[in-house]
């Protein structure tokens, strides 16, 4: 056979085999950029991981010291350059803090512009918008339901000590119920004479009551502690010339959004002991609280005088009824037999 006849059928199986390599070269770019893609979605993910578990130990930070997780700060220390993730690796920090710790971050109220001065209250006439003013802080708060919010589920944490948390506790939520149940505001001298009443006029329990060096604090710096943690509001009213200055105490923000009417109204309940229907009935009509079914009896020295009546000391009080029905018998059959 002549060499050209050979040439010609050695061209098309090279051509073929040409085609085939190219073929299959174009698939393994294919499966390169699919495989890519996979990598480039995973790293996203586990970015995205990350920063909610980043968010999520900078909000646990922030409530130790009770100070507001604000927005800004979460940009600034958790987000970085994702500012756009945002709403993902905040949603999904409320979903792990739900899920882990019972708890869950809720925005701050709005400061309230009657407690501003006139000042700040001239800078949000010219920042006003068509939209509500916020907050853009937060605070987390339990949700955990309402019969495991009980002090031995939930103990006082140790910032510094047990003792002095749970102290601080009690003051802070008493005076915010002082307050609220005071119509929202309290004028300082009334405040001053509720904390006299309460022994604690000059002196307040310290963090750590049971160190005898600092068992106890000034009034004044836990005063000042709570306005700085935003439990409470102090307004200094200017008044005419010659007059003095008044001062006005409210509630914060955090204080309305921990301590709120369903609290205050489990704190009056246990200063006075127990609860009945006419206490209920003014504790709705002042803290516009859900209507509560009283069981009787259900006061504590109600419930004392029963356990005592039906107690093994004495006869209860179905007892003495019998009695005394046997008693009038007797006494009427006794009339009988002298007539």
């Amino acid at each position: 056979m002549p060499p050209s006849q050979q040439n010609r059928r050695r061209r098309p199986v090279a051509e073929e085999s040409d085609e085939e390599d190219t073929i299959q070269h174009d698939q393994t770019l294919e499966d390169d950029d699919e495989d890519g893609d996979e990598r480039m979605g995973d790293g996203s993910r586990d970015e995205t991981s990350q920063l909610i578990k980043k968010l999520v130990r900078y909000a646990l930070a922030c409530e130790f010291s009770r100070t507001p997780i604000r927005r800004d700060g979460i940009k600034e220390k958790v987000l970085g350059s994702n500012g756009r993730e945002f709403k993902k690796v905040f949603a999904g920090a409320q979903k792990q803090l739900k899920a882990t710790f019972g708890m869950e971050m809720v925005e701050l109220p709005a400061r309230d512009r009657n407690l501003m001065t006139t000042d700040q209250k001239r800078k949000a006439a010219k920042s006003q918008s068509q939209k509500e003013p916020t907050s853009n802080a937060y605070v987390l708060v339990t949700k955990l339901p309402e019969e495991y919010r009980t002090p031995t589920i939930i103990t006082p944490s140790k910032v510094q000590s047990a003792d002095g948390e749970a102290s601080y506790i009690a003051i802070y939520t008493l005076i915010i119920a002082i307050i609220t149940l005071s119509g929202g505001e309290l004028s300082d001298p009334r405040l001053r004479r509720h904390l006299a009443r309460l022994n604690a006029a000059d002196n307040m329990p310290s963090a750590n009551p049971l160190d005898p060096n600092v068992s106890s604090e000034k009034t004044e710096i836990v005063l000042q502690r709570m306005i700085k943690q935003g439990y409470l509001v102090k307004v200094v009213e200017s008044k005419s010339q010659g007059d003095e200055e008044g001062i006005i105490w409210h509630v914060g923000p955090r204080g309305k959004v921990e301590v709120n009417n369903e609290a205050i109204a489990s704190v009056v309940r246990t200063v006075y002991g127990g609860t009945n229907d006419m206490l209920e009935t003014k504790l709705q009509t002042s803290l516009k609280i859900k209507d509560r079914k009283t069981v009787r009896p259900t006061n504590i020295e109600e419930t004392n005088e029963e356990e005592e009546n039906n107690g093994d000391p004495g006869p209860s009080r179905s007892d003495n009824r019998n009695n005394r029905r046997r008693s009038s018998r007797r006494a009427a059959a006794d009339e009988m037999d002298e007539d």
